[in-house]
């Protein structure tokens, strides 16, 4: 019988957290389908957070100028970027729902991802220590943040498809849509061993190494690659259209025999 050990888990310097499995015994050649296959659906599959888009005081378009900020747009935006969000486990069935942060201050101070108000409850932030920006003098800073659910990378053009554009307004900031990374996986390794069994059949050892950003556990990403797999080969298994197909292909071929003892 197959059988999946943890081997180890820590929480490195980054906040990233590290975990490495193996999966014995494994049939000569299963190991590199197996493997294949999980590390395909960590990095590609599972769903995260990200902002997806910012407003900031009265900015129209990223080349603006705001004082009092010691650093351009582009180099916030990137900071940004760098923000982890974890959420609670009953929030994660609602993966449509939008959500808005934000943090009204007043400088001279350095702004940390810790100083976002959030909803409570909902979602939060495993960095919080992570640097955003410094206001160098007593300016007023305003920034509002939108953060969606999704999967692997989605460009600033596809955000832009999905949201109606609103008319220019004076009064009220621009939207910058900001390209995000919603993977939750950073690095996933496999390696496959020769073993033997007890009865003294070669067999294989799959051995995973899975790194997350620290918004999952590596035991609840492989878990969840697992249901995904799972599911997918489940509804595929009992389609009708399967079942149905198969039986036309008999058909067909009796036909043709028949045809042939003509």
């Amino acid at each position: 019988m197959n059988t999946l050990n943890s081997i180890e888990t820590y929480t490195q310097k980054n906040q990233n957290l590290y975990g490495s499995f193996i999966i014995e015994p494994l049939e000569v050649g299963q190991g590199i389908t197996l493997g294949n296959t999980l590390r395909r659906t960590l990095l590609s599959d599972l769903n995260g957070y990200a902002i997806t888009g910012i407003r900031i005081n009265n900015l129209k378009h990223e080349f603006s100028i705001i004082e009092g900020l010691r650093e351009d747009i582009l180099e916030l935006i990137l900071n940004l970027k760098e923000i982890v969000f974890k959420t609670s486990f009953s929030f994660k069935k609602e993966k449509n729902k939008k959500l808005k942060g934000f943090l009204n201050i007043k400088g001279p101070m350095i702004v940390t991802a810790g100083l976002f108000q959030l909803p409570e409850n909902n979602i939060q932030i495993i960095n919080p220590s992570h640097y955003i920006c410094t206001i160098i003098d007593n300016s007023e800073f305003y920034l509002e943040i939108d953060i969606e659910n999704g999967k692997g990378y989605k460009l600033i053009d596809e955000t832009r498809k999905q949201i109606k554009e609103k008319q220019f307004s004076i009064t009220k900031p621009t939207t910058l849509y900001v390209d995000a990374l919603f993977m939750p996986i950073k690095k996933v390794n496999y390696k496959i061993k020769l073993i033997n069994d007890t009865k003294g059949n070669i067999k294989e050892s799959l051995f995973l190494e899975i790194i997350t950003n620290g918004s999952i556990t590596p035991k609840r990403s492989l878990k969840e690659a697992l249901k995904i797999i799972m599911h997918l080969f489940y509804f595929l298994f009992i389609s009708t259209n399967f079942f149905s197909l198969s039986e036309e292909l008999k058909k067909e071929k009796l036909k043709e025999k028949n045809h042939l003892n003509i």
